[in-house]
C-alpha cells in the first residue's frame, strides 16, 4: 500500500471478474468523499462483483457506513454482488454494523468451512452465506481463503 502520510489507504486489484477493495485506517468523512469517487465507478457498470475488505480499517464514522450502503445500494440497482471481508476482524466496523442493525444487510464473506457461530448467531438474517468462497486471497478469521492469483494490484492512498 502506498503511504503518503494519510489517515486511510486502499489497494485495489481484480481477481477474475471481481474486484477486490481493501480498506485500511480511518474510514472517516474524507475517505468516503474520495473513496465514494471511485466505488461509484465500479458500481456503475453492469452486474458489478465488489468485495470490499475491511479487516484493517481501525476507524468507521457514519460517513463511512453511509458509503458501505450507497455501494451497496448501487451494486444491487444494478444487479450486481457486493460482500464484506473481514468484519470479524475489524472490531470497529463490527460494533458499528451492529448497532447500526446494518450487519444483517450485508453479504458477509465466509467460506463453505467456516463456523455459522463466529460471533454473528444473534443478529437476525445474519448470518454466513457459504454458496461460493471469497475471492480475495488474505486469510480470513472466518474460515480459509480459496487462494486465486489476482492480476497485477494498483496502489492508492486516499486522504
Amino acid at each position: 500500500m502506498v503511504d503518503q502520510g494519510w489517515s486511510f489507504t486502499s489497494r485495489e486489484r481484480v481477481v477474475g471478474a471481481t474486484t477486490v477493495v481493501e480498506l485500511g485506517g480511518e474510514v472517516d468523512i474524507l475517505a468516503a468523499t474520495a473513496l465514494g469517487l471511485r466505488l461509484d465507478e465500479i458500481t456503475g457498470t453492469r452486474h458489478p462483483d465488489l468485495v470490499l475488505d475491511v479487516r484493517d480499517v481501525t476507524f468507521i464514522d457514519c460517513c463511512g457506513v453511509s458509503m458501505l450502503c450507497r455501494t451497496r445500494r448501487r451494486t444491487e440497482a444494478k444487479a450486481g454482488r457486493l460482500r464484506l471481508a473481514g468484519v470479524a476482524e475489524s472490531p470497529s466496523v463490527l460494533r458499528l454494523l451492529r448497532l447500526t442493525g446494518l450487519l444483517s444487510t450485508f453479504d458477509l464473506c465466509f467460506d463453505a468451512g467456516s463456523d455459522p457461530a463466529f460471533g454473528f448467531a444473534g443478529e437476525t438474517g445474519a448470518g454466513p452465506r457459504t454458496d461460493d468462497a471469497c475471492p480475495c486471497t488474505r486469510p480470513h478469521t472466518e474460515g480459509p481463503g480459496r487462494p486465486a492469483t489476482p492480476d497485477a494490484p494498483t496502489d492508492s492512498a486516499v486522504a
